[in-house]
């Protein structure tokens, strides 16, 4: 369902969509997250991480062919710190989607912060997880980056928490 909501916003061409690379891609892909939650099942939490983090790094070294596919990168990312925040590992979670937060966001460039479902994604994952460790204005601001990304996402900032820390914000900027 994500890969069709992305062909019909137009970040990925039903070309791609329907190649034989791209399929395998996705096939090769959902493997390696399988054998990672085969891992956690196990109990070797540890080398589910390795495995996720392994997969990033062949993302990241992935050469781009010109449209918007964070998708593998975010479902990855998001696996991962869930991963270490179910561990108990708040500082590796954080530290998971601020690299996110860096390629996706602060390397992209402003061209990219629009329409990009799959990271949006991401991005609210992370705003919740930084209000659930009480940071709230840092919160906040992910939170609508990510809207920035994906404007179905509007709604999250209806969710009491934001609606308090913008109130806050709002508050602080009346001289």
């Amino acid at each position: 369902m994500r890969e069709e909501r992305r062909k019909n916003m137009g970040q990925i061409s039903d070309d791609v969509f329907q190649s034989v690379q791209y399929q395998d891609d996705f096939r090769v892909l959902a493997e390696k997250h399988y054998y990672a939650l085969r891992k956690i099942k196990d109990g070797k939490h540890r080398h589910a991480e390795i495995i996720y983090r392994r997969i990033i790094d062949e993302i990241m070294n992935e050469e781009e062919d010109g449209h918007c596919d964070h998708a593998k990168l975010a479902v990855t990312t998001l696996l991962l710190a869930l991963h270490c925040q179910r561990m108990g590992d708040n500082k590796k979670a954080r530290a998971v989607f601020i690299h996110f937060f860096r390629v996706v966001v602060v390397n992209s460039g402003d061209e990219d912060l629009s329409e990009c479902a799959c990271s949006a994604k991401v991005l609210g994952a992370y705003a919740l997880f930084e209000m659930r460790q009480g940071h709230i204005k840092k919160s906040l601001e992910i939170a609508q980056k990510a809207v920035q990304f994906d404007q179905d996402l509007r709604p999250i900032l209806n969710w009491k928490q934001f609606r308090v820390a913008e109130e806050r914000q709002n508050s602080n900027l009346k001289p």
